[in-house]
């Protein structure tokens, strides 16, 4: 998580005081290391760091063959990407890499069609390596999926809160918006769904989509009942009658706005693409630079 600014600044008054130097700017905005030490030996890491917009995620694997030593990994990304967006994506890219590495070389054997090119980027590491870093990557994006933290919305981001005009559905990649109530007694628990980009709504969102209402609705939490959704409602961004939330996990975004007032649908949870959100923004920025005009050249002589 980013280094709070608050906590920076005091140590670094701190540190004034004692005549010591204050923190290094060039170090990273954040910085996590993760070991791994089942059915794997204990120097295999994954380190995510940050600076700025460029991220990077680095696993590191030493092979009980003296011979190849360690085997590092690097995977760096442009748009500040958290280590659970870095360590999905790796994944999806290097079972992808693997799944066609093996279908090639079943072809192969039965003769079937000539075998690609497949040393492209992952071939000079050895298999257990990149097996090990697949496990790795599973491991860790499992456990980062299940921290669901839910916060108070931004200011900022108050609308995301409600249904918007196609425009920012595009922009925000909105899959689509959850409502529900709890019913007469409080207890109960109706929903219906809204899509708003149904192409949007694949498995894989539907499948999280699933666990994060589920870890909604455990004993406690910000849906398990009318009464308990009321009481938490102070941590929540007041908004008008209601107040706002927010969440992300890897792929998507969540912002979910409780209404505590009986006799009325109690909650709306909205669902963001964060892939989609990037290719909008790359649209976006390519639209700008091809409507930027070119240098007009001139040949008139200097006088």
């Amino acid at each position: 998580m980013p280094i709070d600014q608050s906590i920076e600044s005091f140590e670094n008054l701190r540190d004034r005081q004692h005549g010591r130097p204050e923190t290094d700017n060039d170090a990273p905005d954040d910085q996590i290391t993760r070991s791994f030490t089942h059915d794997h030996p204990d120097d295999t890491t994954m380190t995510y760091t940050r600076t700025g917009e460029h991220a990077e995620l680095k696993l590191a694997f030493t092979s009980e063959d003296p011979d190849v030593g360690v085997e590092e990994l690097l995977y760096a990304g442009d748009q500040g990407e958290s280590m659970a967006e870095l360590a999905a994506d790796l994944y999806a890219e290097l079972t992808s890499w693997l799944d066609a590495q093996d279908t090639s070389s079943f072809a192969e054997q039965q003769g079937i069609l000539a075998v690609p090119d497949m040393s492209l980027v992952y071939g000079d590491y050895t298999r257990t390596a990149l097996y090990v870093f697949e496990d790795v990557l599973t491991e860790a994006e499992r456990d980062l999926n299940q921290q669901v933290v839910w916060k108070a919305i931004e200011v900022e981001r108050q609308d995301w809160l409600y249904s918007g005009q196609r425009e920012a559905d595009v922009e925000r990649g909105c899959i689509g918006h959850l409502r529900g109530d709890f019913g007469r007694d409080g207890n109960a628990f109706w929903t219906s769904w809204f899509d708003h980009t149904p192409g949007l709504k694949g498995a894989a969102f539907r499948e999280e989509l699933q666990s994060v209402v589920n870890h909604l609705r455990k004993e406690g939490g910000l849906l398990s009942g009318f009464a308990a959704m009321r009481s938490q409602c102070r941590n929540g961004l007041a908004c008008d009658d209601s107040y706002g939330f927010h969440a992300e996990t890897a792929r998507y975004e969540y912002c979910l706005r409780c209404i505590p007032r009986r006799d009325d649908y109690h909650f709306y949870l909205y669902c963001y693409d964060k892939d989609a959100q990037r290719a909008h923004a790359r649209e976006k920025a390519q639209v700008v630079r091809d409507r930027k005009p070119n240098p007009k050249k001139t040949h008139e002589m200097e006088r």
